[in-house]
């Protein structure tokens, strides 16, 4: 049997190669679960996703996970970067997953092997969309949808007089170059969201301050937490967006990458809840 198939492989298309590489930002059962969920998903899908390095992979794939909380449980954002065996950017692909369990303060806790399963599911399927030799399956449809909001603390609103756009600061906090990288991040998505940026020179805009700290959890790890402080013309606070997360001790001390883009992509929608609608 094992004959037959790997003949039927050759004629029908070979099938891609690709590296599994330690996941971001999920607790490590997550982590662990979801890996061995890519890997059943992608067989689906004419891919063999293979846990940790090869080298046989023709591509390598790099996950970040960010939950946080929802109004009806959590919901997970992941991005996927896939890189050919020279580390050359191929594709990203990214997404969301609702969660109907879970609590503000520990959104993964909702995180079971249905949600993971799913997520895997769209993720192969996404890939198989875009690597060639992938195919669809056709019990798990392609599901690509935006990052998700984050939930956001907002203060009853005054009359605020009519800005002349939306002022980005430089984040605060951050190690590594997220300070660069989160602010750049936050920009490009709330302009592609329709929103007018402002640079520092121009007065009477809202502000967003990007504030990151980190403490030490235990088993190796540390907790990432960014406020974004929303603020009118006058300096009055509108109110905040708030992220948190666990991830391995030390792993933002360099580029941040697709973590930048997750974390700003999540808060983005929070951020624009707050502003008048005349941003």
């Amino acid at each position: 049997m094992g004959g037959l198939l790997s003949g039927a492989s050759s004629i029908f298309g070979s099938s891609p190669k690709v590296s599994i590489a330690p996941i971001i930002g999920a607790p490590d059962k997550v982590a662990t679960e979801l890996t061995q969920a890519l890997v059943a998903a992608g067989a689906a899908r004419n891919l063999t996703l293979m846990p940790g390095a090869s080298a046989s992979s023709d591509y390598i794939l790099r996950g970040y996970l960010l939950a946080n909380p929802d109004r009806n449980g959590a919901k997970v954002s992941y991005i996927w970067d896939v890189t050919d065996a020279k580390g050359t950017k191929v594709t990203r692909v990214s997404g969301e997953q609702t969660v109907s369990k879970g609590s503000r303060s520990n959104p993964w806790s909702g995180v079971d092997s249905t949600v993971i399963r799913s997520i895997a599911g769209k993720t192969a399927s996404q890939l198989a969309a875009e690597l060639p030799g992938g195919r669809s399956a056709s019990s798990t449809p392609v599901a690509a949808s935006a990052p998700a909001a984050t939930a956001a603390t907002a203060a009853a609103a005054r009359p605020a007089p009519k800005p002349q756009g939306v002022l980005v600061a430089p984040v605060s906090g951050a190690p590594g170059d997220g300070r660069r990288s989160l602010t750049t991040a936050l920009k490009k998505k709330l302009y592609k969201d329709g929103i007018k940026l402002a640079n520092g020179t121009t007065s009477n805009v809202y502000t967003v301050k990007g504030i990151v700290k980190l403490t030490d959890a235990s088993g190796g790890k540390q907790k990432i937490h960014i406020d974004w402080q929303v603020l009118a013309p006058n300096g009055r606070r509108l109110g905040t967006v708030s992220q948190q997360n666990i991830i391995p001790k030390g792993s933002l001390n360099g580029p941040w990458g697709a973590i930048a883009d997750a974390a700003a992509g999540a808060a983005a929608d929070g951020i624009i809840k707050l502003l008048p609608k005349s941003s």
